[in-house]
């Protein structure tokens, strides 16, 4: 007599609905259920296993063989039902064309390999082996295996995509455990490095500040204002790296007092008149004169980054125009820097402030290598409130600017 498929799957639905057992407790309860109604002696569930490409016993009526695997690309009974997409069945004769996998765990006289799939996804297989009364099973037991395959078959696929989303996340959380030690040794040694930096770049400084009381020859004194600007260049890139990862810890306080923002900016160009004259770039200051409630340090720091960025990027004998302007409705100050370079492109603007980041464009007058100074504008000016961002200048290049939002000394009291 046939078993009850509608029992069958009641039984089996009883297992699925119980929320306390483990899964794999559920799939062994299943291979019981199974057993019982066929009437035979060894029943397994082999599941795909995405990590290795095997199929891996997860239940069995022989606990010894829970955790056996099968490689997807070996030869047996079970990948070839799974490779058919069909039942696979074999008696003694026939398995002897599986040895040596076939030889040992699942010796038998008989057996049924059932593909389990589920939206055309391939998931493993179902194995009877050995019915008790010695007689195959026939086509109608087979259908109705196939028929409780197609209703258990959405369980097993859930099973399958939370054994892949677990391990998935699992190593994403092992990666991003791995990125965080790296990044906190990177940090740890750029410090390190940097604060090694500081004392060779302040007696170089010195010096060359003591060589420009001796009479130079012409030459000499072009030499020594060369060295001077990349003394000074390098003094803001290692204080960039400092500052950058203090701002990014929260360790920079702000220091706000009303600070006059239009003459700190004409302050911030002065310093760059000598490399202005030496490549005949015309920087004009436009704007006027209003207080902010700022910190001035980092303020000009920002507004001189600014400047030598835009310097660095523009040809020589053009003209560089700083923009200093309050704007009493929006109850804020916008400082512009603009160059007539050869501009970014749109799809770099918002790049060029990531940490590190770095580009070089095929054509040498804009060679993008922002390094860390553009990354420390912007933790700057978002620490006072304000917006950083890059655009197209009137002249073709690059115009960098920044707002400071205007702050109440009792506001921050």
């Amino acid at each position: 007599m046939s078993p009850c498929k509608k029992c069958i799957v009641c039984e089996i639905a009883e297992v699925l609905l119980d929320s306390k057992p483990p899964v794999n407790e559920k799939l062994q309860d299943i291979v019981a259920v199974l057993t019982n109604h066929f009437n035979v002696k060894k029943c397994s569930i082999m599941l795909i296993n995405s990590e290795d490409l095997t199929l891996e016993v997860r239940a069995s009526t022989n606990p010894s063989i829970i955790g056996l695997k099968r490689k997807l690309s070996d030869v047996t009974i079970a990948t070839r039902a799974l490779l058919d997409d069909s039942p696979f069945s074999a008696d003694e004769k026939r398995r002897s064309y599986f040895t040596p996998l076939e030889s040992s765990a699942y010796a038998s006289e008989y057996s049924i390999s059932l593909p389990i799939k589920h939206l055309d996804k391939k998931l493993g297989v179902i194995n009877l082996t050995d019915t008790t009364d010695g007689k195959p099973l026939t086509d109608e037991h087979e259908n109705i295996l196939m028929d409780v395959i197609e209703y258990l078959s959405p369980y097993i696929y859930a099973i399958q995509s939370k054994d892949i989303c677990e391990l998935k996340i699992k190593k994403l959380i092992e990666a991003n455990e791995r990125l965080l030690k790296m990044d906190e040794l990177k940090t740890n040694l750029t410090n390190f490095i940097v604060h090694d930096l500081k004392g060779p770049i302040s007696t170089i400084m010195a010096n060359l500040d003591m060589l420009s009381y001796e009479e130079l020859t012409n030459d000499q004194f072009e030499y020594l204002n060369l060295a001077i600007e990349d003394v000074y260049k390098m003094q803001r890139m290692v204080m960039n790296i400092l500052d950058v990862v203090k701002l990014e810890e929260g360790k920079i306080k702000i220091y706000r007092e009303e600070i006059d923002i239009y003459d700190l900016a004409k302050r911030e160009a002065a310093s760059f008149k000598t490399v202005l004259s030496r490549r005949n770039i015309e920087l004009e200051l436009k704007g006027n004169s209003h207080l902010g409630y700022i910190d001035e340090s980092l303020i000009g720091r920002t507004i001189a980054n600014l400047l030598m960025n835009a310097i660095e990027h523009s040809p020589d004998d053009k003209k560089l125009v700083l923009d200093v302007r309050h704007d009493p409705e929006k109850k804020e100050s916008k400082i512009s820097i603009s160059d007539q370079g050869i501009g970014i492109p749109d799809e770099l603007k918002k790049k060029i402030f990531d940490k590190f980041f770095q580009i070089e464009e095929e054509r040498k007058q804009r060679k993008t290598t922002t390094g860390l100074g553009l990354t420390f504008c912007m933790l700057v000016v978002n620490a006072h409130g304000g917006e950083l961002w890059v655009e197209d200048s009137e002249d073709g290049g690059a115009s960098f600017c920044f707002t400071l939002p205007e702050t109440l000394k009792e506001m921050i009291r």
